[in-house]
This record gives structure tokens, C-alpha cells and sequence, in this order.
């Protein structure tokens, strides 16, 4: 890595971004799952920045308890403070704890990445609130007068006394998407709100990322043994169904669903689809914060054929260059290079590099990182 860690650093020259540091991870044996999803948290800035901070904040945990939060937070530190520019980090202690905690991990058959984002975000926001409740009963303990945040009327209600904790997790990646269902009868809306850390969207042959959102926001009927209990006609109703993004979150991560189950195969089967996924995305079918605008940093790309072996990649947008990072390996691309991977317009072609993870960061008026 020496040779490509020194050309990267000739190819950026006096571009080379002041304090960032462009590491490779080594691969420990189909970590390649871990590691390019690794890297597109790494180019997430603001997730990155609130780690970091975490991790400054807790020096005195080194003695606690080790778990996926501090290994993470020890790894982003090593990263950030080498000395050398480029190079190959072993993200040892982070993938034998990965491993130690999830028996889905510990095998070296050939994992997904997207369940490994999920699992690792999940993990994180857990990890979080426990530190958080901990704090706050030792807080109850040494002081018992409680303060009632938004009057009275939040304490009782249904037995909670509180709102659940937004982490700095949350405020990255949380969405809230709200569920929608008319009864065709009475015409009334019943709208039901949940979170989302991701979206997994379905996917069709040239498409675009624009018409998978449209699809996943299409009206529904519900009819024949589908009906819907309307509560206010107190009966089956036929109605109409709909999924909105209500409140769309700081940093959008979108899964395109390649890997789908055949029924007459019986098996999994990947779907090489052309999906065009563009550098600038407006979503426009939400309920707040109408026309929120996105701008692409990071894709995590399935290399391979089929579901069940392959390699993960990762393309990363770092100020203003982009990235390919494979594993070790770290160079510079054209921003042009990106399209290679929407996927193929035929079934059968030789290229299998394919998007799969999309990571979006919101544009507030100026330029992302």
C-alpha cells in the first residue's frame, strides 16, 4: 500500500485536503462487508465529528466496558490522528468485537453490508440510550426533585413519563415516515408515524432512484381480503394505502433492494438492474420541509453476480474528490467513473459492480463537504 498511498498523494498533490486522512482497512477474511461501510460512516463529517467528540468526551470509559460504540469511536481516532496521510489501518479490535457480539458475523461466508449498517446503527442508538438512562438515575438518585418538561400533561400519558431519547445518531440518520390509509366510505384519514434509520427501496429494471421513491410513496387499495378495520365505521372497509416521507432525515441512506427471493428458483437471486442514482437529489413527496435537497457522498457497491459471494466496494465523495476504496486499496477517481455502477440495462453483462448502499448528505443552501 506504500506505492498506492504515496501515488494518491501524488495524484492530490497540493490538493490534499488539510487534516484528513485517506486509510485503507485491511480485510480480515470477507470483512469486506465491515469495511466499506466503515468507510462511507468515515466520509459521513457530522457523523464522524459527533464520534470523535464521543470519544474525547470519554477517555475515562477505556477502563469500562468495551462495545461496537468504543471500538468504532477507537478506530475513527486512529484514523484521524496518524501522522502519515495515507496508509492501511487493521480494524482488528472493531471486527473481533463485531464477531464476539453477533454469531450472523462470525462466519466467513460471504455477508451483507446493508445488514451489517442496520445492525451497526441499531447497536449504537441501544448503547446510547443505556449510557443515557444510566446518567439519569444516577442524577435521580443524588437529586430527587424531577422537573416536568412540557407541563404536566407528558407525564402520565400512558404510563411514560418522557419523549424517547433523540441520539446524535438519530439526529443524523432518523427519518419519520408516515403511514397514510383513507377509508373509502367515510373518507376518513387514519395516519400513523414511524422512524427509519434507512430506506429500502424496491427496485425496476431502468429506473431511477427519483421513480423507486415514487413507487414507494404509491397509493394502495386495500380490498377483497385486504379490507381495513375503519374504527369510525366499525367495519371492513375497502380503503386506500400510502407510505410518505414526513420528516426526511440530515444524512438519507438508501438500499436498493438487488437481492430478491424467486419463487420458482427457490433462492435468492441478484438483480443487476440499471438504477441511476444522481449526484444531486430533490425529494419532492414530502410532507414537511417540501423540496429537501441531497447531495451524494458515499455508495457501497456489490461486486458480483449473485447474492450469496461477491466483494464490496466503496466510492466516496471527500472534499470534493471521490474515492475508491477496495479494501487496502485507496485511489482518486473521476466523478464521471460513478455512472459505471447504476448497474446494467441487459441481464446478462459483464458488469457486475453495482450500487447498492446510497449514503445522501442534506444540502442547506451551500456545499457539503
Amino acid at each position: 500500500m506504500g506505492a498506492a498511498g504515496s501515488k494518491l498523494e501524488k495524484a492530490l498533490g497540493d490538493q490534499f485536503p488539510e487534516g484528513e486522512r485517506y486509510f485503507g482497512l485491511e480485510n480480515f477474511g470477507n470483512t469486506c462487508y465491515c469495511n466499506s461501510v466503515l468507510q462511507a460512516l468515515y466520509f459521513c463529517v457530522p457523523f464522524r465529528e459527533q464520534l470523535l467528540d464521543y470519544y474525547s468526551n470519554n477517555k475515562n470509559l477505556a477502563d469500562t466496558d468495551e462495545n461496537l460504540l468504543t471500538c468504532l469511536a477507537d478506530l475513527f481516532m486512529q484514523i484521524s490522528s496518524q501522522k502519515k496521510k495515507t496508509g492501511v489501518i487493521a480494524p482488528k479490535r472493531f471486527v473481533q468485537r463485531l464477531k464476539k457480539q453477533n454469531e450472523i458475523f462470525r462466519s466467513y461466508m460471504h455477508q451483507d453490508a446493508h445488514e451489517f449498517l442496520n445492525y451497526l446503527l441499531n447497536e449504537l442508538v441501544d448503547i446510547l440510550e443505556k449510557e443515557a438512562s444510566a446518567a439519569k438515575s444516577d442524577q435521580e438518585t443524588s437529586s430527587p426533585t424531577e422537573k416536568i418538561a412540557n407541563g404536566p400533561t407528558s407525564v402520565h400519558a400512558n404510563g411514560v413519563k418522557k419523549e424517547p431519547l433523540v441520539t446524535w445518531v438519530h439526529k443524523n440518520f432518523q427519518g419519520i415516515l408516515t403511514n397514510e390509509t383513507k377509508c373509502l366510505r367515510c373518507e376518513t384519514v387514519t395516519a400513523r408515524d414511524e422512524t427509519f434509520l434507512d430506506l429500502s427501496l424496491d427496485i425496476e429494471q431502468n429506473s431511477s432512484i427519483t421513480s423507486c421513491l415514487k413507487n414507494f410513496s404509491s397509493t394502495e387499495t386495500l380490498n377483497a381480503e385486504d379490507k381495513f378495520f375503519c374504527d369510525k365505521c366499525c367495519s371492513l372497509q375497502e380503503a386506500q394505502k400510502r407510505m410518505k416521507i414526513k420528516r426526511p432525515p440530515h444524512i438519507l441512506v438508501i438500499h436498493l433492494k438487488r437481492f430478491k427471493y424467486i419463487e420458482q428458483l427457490g433462492r435468492y437471486k441478484k438483480l443487476s438492474y440499471r438504477v441511476v442514482f444522481p449526484l444531486e437529489l430533490k425529494l419532492s413527496n414530502t410532507v414537511e420541509d417540501a423540496d429537501a435537497e441531497y447531495s451524494l457522498f458515499a455508495v457501497v457497491v456489490h461486486v458480483g453476480s449473485g447474492p450469496n459471494h461477491g466483494h464490496y466496494v466503496s466510492l466516496v465523495k471527500s472534499h470534493n474528490h471521490w474515492l475508491f476504496f477496495d479494501d487496502e486499496n485507496v485511489e482518486m477517481i473521476d466523478e464521471s467513473a460513478v455512472q459505471t455502477f447504476f448497474g446494467s440495462a441487459q441481464e446478462y453483462s459483464s458488469n457486475t459492480d453495482h450500487g447498492y448502499i446510497l449514503f445522501y448528505e442534506r444540502v442547506s443552501n451551500g456545499s457539503t463537504s
